[in-house]
């Protein structure tokens, strides 16, 4: 697994919109890595999750975060993304995600988020994409993100809230 030094485009807006900040625990975050084609895209996920987390919030509560890891979709192979769609498909009741998820910015403007979702994640070029939700089996609940292209670029988005 590798980091490039200069982000696609498409990072760098997600970045704008939904920052990268990690340790923080509540907000969310984008990573952008570069892995080989058969790399275990759980393993990269729970990777980043941590890296979000940082151990402050993740080492005492491990089980419990690990113990609140679920995926809740994984788009066929062939299927032409929808990540907004795909994304709402599997939102539960907890508002403030799908809102963080649509409205990063709290601008009331969906529509930038959904145009630069969809040129990250929708793309004919994404070949794997999973969506999970994790938590800490007590009051922090959370999505993430995670899609890989066939020329090992790996976007993931991590969105946390109480």
């Amino acid at each position: 697994m590798s980091k490039s030094s200069q982000l696609p485009q498409y990072v760098s807006d997600l970045i704008a919109l939904y920052g990268n900040d990690y340790g923080i625990l509540l907000g969310s975050a984008v990573f952008y890595d570069i892995v080989d084609p058969d790399t275990d895209l759980e393993q990269i996920a729970l990777r980043c999750q941590r890296q979000f987390l940082g151990p402050k919030w993740f080492d005492p509560k491990q089980e419990d975060w690990l113990g609140g890891w679920i995926l809740l979709y994984r788009r066929p192979d062939g299927q032409t993304g929808d990540i907004v769609k795909e994304f709402e498909a599997v939102y539960d009741i907890f508002e403030r995600i799908l809102h963080r998820f649509l409205d990063p910015l709290k601008s009331g403007d969906e529509a930038i988020a959904r145009q630069k979702l969809a040129i990250a994640f929708d793309d004919p070029d994404v070949r794997d994409l999973h969506i999970y939700e994790m938590h800490d089996q007590d009051i922090l609940t959370g999505r993430l993100v995670i899609g890989r292209r066939s020329n090992g670029e790996t976007t993931t988005l991590i969105i946390v809230c109480d």
